[in-house]
Parts: C-alpha cells; sequence; structure tokens
C-alpha cells in the first residue's frame, strides 16, 4: 500500500485575535445594544395595563409621510423607521384609542423609550427625546355645542347663505369614509339649499373622485397634518366621522358622529319646510 502524504493544514487567523469568549460576548452584546444608525429613528414602548392595543403614529412636519401603526403586544412594542432628512428634528405624535396623544420631538440615531400606564395616560415617562411637547388642553374637549357657531375660520365664507354640512372623516379610520356617502346624500336631496365640505384628515391625501364625472360639486381640504391640524384643535374634534351642520346664519344646528341620528333629522326638517313653502 503505497504512502500517503500527510493532509495539509491551514491556518485561518481569528478576526478576534486571542480575545476570549467572554470578552467576545461583551462586545456583542454593546454592539446589540447600540441605538438606531444615523439617518433612523427607533421608538419603544412599555405600558401597564394595556396588554394589546393598536396606536397611531404620525408626524405633523414630515418625518412620515403617512400614518403607521403601533403593534401594542403583550404591554410592548417596538419601531423603527428611515428619516427623510438625517439632519432635521421631527415633531412626532401618538394616538391613543382613547384619542389623548403624546407629542414629543426627536431626531435622527436616537432611540425614544415610553414608559406609562393605560390609567394615567398623558403622564408617560419619555427618554430620548429631545424635548416632550405638552398636551393640547382642547383635545378631546367638546367644544361646540347646538345653536352656537364656530370657531373663528375661513368656512362660513363658503355657505354663501345656504346651510352647510361639514364632514370630517380619513381613509385610515375605518367605517368614516360613508362621511363621502353622506354628503352625497345630502346633496342630491336638497341641491339648492345645501353646500357641503368634507375634511380629510389623512396625511397623504388623494384628490376623491366624489367630485368627478357628476353633477354634484362640494368642497374638499386637507392640509395634511392628521389629528395636529389646527382646526380640528379649535373644534375639539375627538373621532370620525363626525359632522356639523350649519345654518344660513352660521349656527350649529346639529352635529354628531352619527349622521342617520345626529344629523339627518335636521335636514329632513329642512326639506319638510321648503316642501311647505
Amino acid at each position: 500500500m503505497p504512502n500517503l502524504p500527510h493532509p495539509i493544514s491551514v491556518y485561518t487567523p481569528s478576526p478576534w485575535g486571542g480575545l476570549g469568549v467572554g470578552v467576545v460576548l461583551f462586545l456583542f452584546l454593546l454592539l446589540s445594544s447600540c441605538g438606531p444608525q444615523r439617518g433612523r429613528l427607533r421608538i419603544t414602548g412599555e405600558y401597564e395595563n394595556l396588554p394589546q392595543a393598536d396606536l397611531l403614529l404620525f408626524s405633523p412636519d414630515g418625518g412620515l409621510s403617512t400614518i403607521d401603526t403601533l403593534h401594542v403586544v403583550r404591554g410592548k412594542f417596538k419601531y423603527e423607521t428611515r428619516l427623510p432628512d438625517a439632519n432635521e428634528q421631527y415633531t412626532w405624535v401618538i394616538l391613543y384609542p382613547n384619542f389623548s396623544t403624546l407629542r414629543f420631538i426627536a431626531h435622527s440615531g436616537t432611540e425614544v423609550s415610553i414608559k406609562g400606564d393605560a390609567f394615567s395616560l398623558g403622564n408617560e415617562r419619555v427618554e430620548g427625546a429631545d424635548s416632550v411637547l405638552p398636551v393640547e388642553q382642547h383635545l378631546g374637549k367638546q367644544l361646540l355645542k347646538v345653536g352656537g357657531k364656530l370657531p373663528k375660520n375661513n368656512i362660513v365664507k363658503m355657505q354663501r347663505g345656504r346651510w352647510m354640512l361639514v364632514s370630517f372623516w380619513a381613509e385610515w379610520k375605518h367605517g368614516s369614509s360613508t362621511a363621502n356617502y353622506f354628503t352625497r346624500q345630502a346633496l342630491q336631496q336638497y341641491p339648492d339649499s345645501l353646500s357641503a365640505l368634507t375634511y380629510s384628515l389623512d396625511l397623504a391625501y388623494r384628490e376623491q373622485n366624489e367630485n368627478s364625472g357628476d353633477t354634484l360639486h362640494w368642497h374638499t381640504y386637507c392640509d395634511h397634518r392628521g389629528w395636529a391640524s389646527p382646526l380640528v384643535g379649535k373644534f375639539g374634534i375627538r373621532n370620525l366621522p363626525y359632522f356639523i351642520l350649519l345654518n344660513p346664519k352660521g349656527r350649529i344646528e346639529a352635529l354628531g358622529t352619527d349622521y342617520t341620528r345626529d344629523i339627518k333629522p335636521t335636514i329632513q326638517r329642512i326639506g319638510s319646510n321648503q316642501s311647505n313653502n
């Protein structure tokens, strides 16, 4: 039997040099605990008494081009996103299921940590943000009432002496697009005495087809700021859809979240009065 040569052993140096296992493990944990890279933002949350929920996240000054969802599972969530400009600070708004908000400013390469309790939202402990903005006092409070007038705005200028139906809605809020259906229905019934405005709370609003290929026309508006819209704050809107019916003098005749219950009876009375005249 011929003598076979001994196999050749090739030595490959370890990239860790002569470091021990303990040192390698320490370095791994250190690297994995670092914050996000420049140009990205990480947000983590931990809540007591909130085992599962979907929170909405948006940025009124452009940190996000749309609304994202923070999925709370077992009281925690973790979220990371790329920012459009790594050199800019952005305002961030988290909308809770009870329509209260948490607002803060943060820049790229940071991790914002939020800890709170579902029973005391508004008292969260926020770390890593550049600043935490105060809660707007009008948020979640009903500011409008039947018989009153709207806070100063340009809507009344659109009325031109008619009744006016103002509807707030957003594509991201399930079921709120019915505002467009009810607006169409009302205008079909009373085209000569009623005008309308649909106000979208979308951040990336696309012009709808309600006003195209149709003899019905109404005003549409969107400032791409979602719940941070100044008009939403002035009116105290806290749920979608939301309807406001103004008489020709600009006073509120009806308002609420349910068109059939809150608005339709008053609009029908308008039709009855016109028929009697």
